[in-house]
C-alpha cells in the first residue's frame, strides 16, 4: 500500500486508557468518554470519534451471543447537544453507521452491546467497506483475541471527504479508517483502509501497514509509557 500524502499536524494532548494502560495516546479529544466497555476520544467539530479504545476477551466472545435484531442507534446524551449526532443524520446518505467498537466484540453482554450502538461510537463508512473488508478485519481481531486470550484495540477514522446532513449536524465523512491491534507480546498489527466502496472485496493483507503509517496519516502518536 502506498504511503498517504494526507498529513495532519500532531495535537498536544495525551491520554491513557484503562484498556491500554502501558501506552500514552497523543491525540486531541474534545470529550473523553469513559464507558463500561470502551474509552472514546470524541471530536465535537467532526461529530465522530477520533479513536475508540477497548479490549476483546477471547473467552467471553466464544460463549453465548445476544442478537442485535432489536437494537437501534441512539444519541449519546453524555455529550453536549451541539456535539451529538443522530441515527437519522445517516439516512439516505450512501454511508453506513459504522461501528468503531464492534457489536460482535461485546454481544455476550446486552448492556455492553447497547453501548456499541451509541452514536458516539459511530462514524460514516461506505457500505462495501463496512460489510465486507472491514467485517473481515473485525473477524481477524476476534481471532487474535481467541489466540492470545485478550487483545487491546484502537479503532478510529481520520481525514475528511465532506459533510453529512448539511442542514442538520454536519457530520464529517472520514477519508480513512484504521484499526490497531495490540498483542500481549508487545507487537502490533495495524490496518489502514480508504473509506471507499471499491475496497470491499480486497484482501485484508493489502491494508496491513506499520503503526507509523497510521500515525503519520492520521496525525497522532502512540508511545509506550
Amino acid at each position: 500500500m502506498k504511503k498517504s500524502l494526507l498529513l495532519i499536524p500532531f495535537a498536544l494532548f495525551a491520554f491513557t486508557s484503562s484498556y491500554l494502560p502501558n501506552y500514552s495516546i497523543d491525540m486531541h479529544c474534545d470529550d473523553l468518554l469513559h464507558k463500561t466497555a470502551m474509552d472514546i476520544c470524541y471530536s465535537c467539530k467532526l461529530k465522530n470519534p477520533e479513536a475508540v479504545v477497548y479490549q476483546i476477551d477471547g473467552n467471553l466472545i466464544s460463549g453465548y451471543h445476544y442478537s442485535r435484531k432489536h437494537l437501534y442507534f441512539k444519541p449519546d446524551y453524555s455529550l453536549p447537544a451541539k456535539c451529538r449526532s443522530y441515527s437519522r443524520d445517516y439516512s439516505h446518505t450512501g454511508y453506513d453507521r459504522g461501528h468503531n467498537a464492534p457489536n460482535a466484540a461485546f454481544n455476550y453482554n446486552q448492556t455492553l452491546q447497547k453501548q456499541t450502538f451509541k452514536t458516539s461510537n459511530i462514524s460514516p463508512q461506505k457500505p462495501q467497506l463496512n460489510r465486507h473488508l472491514w467485517a473481515k478485519i473485525e473477524r481477524f481481531a476476534r481471532y487474535e483475541a481467541r489466540k492470545y486470550k485478550k487483545v487491546s484495540i484502537i479503532t478510529g477514522s481520520c481525514g475528511t471527504i465532506g459533510n453529512l446532513g448539511r442542514k442538520r449536524h454536519n457530520i464529517n465523512i472520514p477519508a480513512w479508517w484504521y484499526k490497531i491491534i495490540f498483542l500481549p507480546n508487545g507487537k502490533t498489527i495495524s490496518f489502514l483502509t480508504p473509506n471507499e466502496n471499491r475496497v470491499g472485496n480486497d484482501k485484508m493483507k493489502k491494508y496491513v501497514v506499520d503503526l507509523k503509517q497510521v500515525e503519520d496519516t492520521c496525525g497522532f502518536k502512540i508511545e509506550t509509557k
